[in-house]
């Protein structure tokens, strides 16, 4: 069954929650290379959602469907074993590569399958797994803190010999109903430098400087951005434009290898 499953173009449905509506995106692949896009699209979440993905289902026999966990409880952990003094009894914990893990709220995460029980999900995700997986080849050869940034959230993660130091999810709903981009700029630098700052407090490695940024940005900010953090840290700092929903496609493809 899997071997003439591989050999149909398989659709891969994308689903990110955001304050404007579900983010919904699709991709036909086949043998990794994408044959068709669907445009994404914001959807009111519930009868909307559900008449739109079934009407993407006819593109393929062969379909999976993925959400980006951006609002449960979460977090990082250094490695897959319990934190020492941490309470992680009501939580899914999931090792990545042996090396770094990550964490969900149970209660939070059955209420997640409840809520899309009409829809069936087949992979759930991680902003914290994302980030890993669109700086896979840098993190085997730099450290430093990367950094995913969206309309309403920041994800900022340490990294250290290819194993997550440091984690920490930041909302900024609020910041980006200003009108003024000069002072969401100044937000995004502030929340920046209090995630450097988490991270030297924590004590995870008191032999670890963040010596450089690498800035996954959905947001399409300008060199100011680059420019100031470099002031303001003393840090080269790296940033790159992301396709958050095409990003998603791609570790989902990763995961049925």
């Amino acid at each position: 069954m899997r071997f003439l499953e591989s050999l149909l173009p398989k659709l891969f449905i994308t689903l990110i929650p955001s304050s404007g509506g579900i983010r919904l995106y699709g991709e036909l692949r086949k043998k990794g290379k994408m044959i068709k896009r669907f445009e994404e699209q914001r959807v009111e979440f519930g009868a909307a959602l559900e008449k739109e993905i079934k009407t993407l289902e006819r593109e393929s026999s062969v379909s999976y469907i993925a959400l980006l966990e951006t609002e449960a409880s979460q977090g990082v952990l250094q490695s897959c074993r319990d934190s020492e003094g941490s309470d992680l009894s009501n939580v899914e914990k999931i090792c990545i590569e042996k090396r770094w893990g990550l964490f969900i709220d149970k209660d939070e995460l059955f209420e997640r399958q409840k809520d899309y029980k009409q829809i069936g999900l087949d992979l759930l995700f991680s902003p914290f797994s994302l980030l890993a997986s669109f700086y896979e080849k840098k993190l085997r050869e730099s450290d430093g803190l990367y950094l995913l940034l969206t309309d309403d959230y920041l994800i900022a993660a340490v990294f250290k010999d290819n194993t997550l130091l440091f984690g920490t999810q930041r909302f900024m709903q609020d910041e980006l109903r200003l009108s003024d981009s000069v002072q969401a700029l100044d937000r995004y630098i502030d929340t920046i430098q209090s995630c450097v700052k988490a991270f030297y407090e924590a004590k995870v490695d008191d032999n670890m400087f963040i010596e450089r940024l690498y800035i996954a940005d959905t947001l399409d900010f300008d060199t100011d951005l680059e420019n100031r953090l470099e002031e303001l840290l003393f840090v080269e700092v790296e940033k790159q434009r992301i396709d958050l929903s095409h990003e998603l496609v791609l570790l989902c493809e990763k995961e049925l290898r």
